[in-house]
């Protein structure tokens, strides 16, 4: 599936909580989740200006967000139950990854930008999951295929 590109027009009439630019983000993503997630387990749950409750996870997605000519790279956040975060990253390694790698957003979007400039490509499955057009860096993407990512890329 390709990557989505939101504009400012995406944002227009969305039933945010607030009005803010965060929950409207929120709001748009939240949508666009809904809209590709079949047998997931309860409801698309978006952060806005709260934090995680208790026995939940924080998963950053990186929103893109196209502005004139350039892509801009937008954090929203998404609370998980553990059957949630199971269901949608099955693999338990790549599980344990989020909370770390939820703490390096700026490493990530680095890593995802030269992807999407063709600045690096990386290798092995990595490689074969963007070049087969199915995957794009996203966080879900990264978090996956991290020990590739952090041992090939070099700023």
């Amino acid at each position: 599936m390709p990557e989505r590109t939101f504009t400012p027009d995406d944002l227009t009439g969305t039933g945010s909580v607030c009005g803010c630019l965060i929950c409207r983000l929120d709001a748009v993503f939240a949508r666009h989740l809904r809209a590709l997630r079949t047998g997931y387990p309860g409801t698309v749950t978006m952060l806005g200006h709260r934090t995680a409750a208790p026995g939940t996870t924080a998963v950053p997605h990186f929103l893109t967000m196209q502005l004139g000519e350039v892509p801009a790279d937008i954090v929203v956040w998404e609370e998980m139950r553990p059957d949630q975060l199971k269901a949608w990253l099955p693999q338990a390694d790549a599980r344990d990854r989020v909370p770390q790698l939820a703490s390096r957003i700026p490493r990530l979007i680095r890593i995802r930008q030269a992807i999407r400039a063709g600045t690096f490509t990386p290798s092995g499955s990595a490689g074969a999951a963007l070049a087969s057009g199915d995957r794009y860096p996203s966080f879900r993407y990264l978090v996956q295929h991290w020990p590739t990512l952090t041992k090939e890329y070099t700023p």
